[in-house]
């Protein structure tokens, strides 16, 4: 099984973001620290990110440089 990051960059809006519920993904913020965890809500400027210890970060869409998620390849490679 093949997989692609995709990366979603500082025009997040909650229309984008919805479909991420419930996905783990990668937070970069602005001032570099990347956080990683289960997205668990969006709202019109936060989110709520839970990470492997079960520790909840709200984050500010404003302090956001990107997301990063991974989503599986369409294509199957065969040997």
């Amino acid at each position: 099984m093949s997989k692609r990051l995709l990366r979603l960059f500082p025009t997040f809006s909650q229309d984008l973001l919805t479909p991420l519920v419930a996905r783990d993904i990668n937070v970069v913020r602005r001032d570099d620290h990347t956080l990683y965890g289960c997205l668990e809500s969006v709202d019109a400027d936060s989110l709520l990110l839970r990470d492997l210890r079960s520790h909840a970060h709200h984050v500010q869409l404003a302090d956001v440089a990107e997301i990063i998620y991974d989503q599986k390849s369409k294509k199957s490679f065969q040997k």
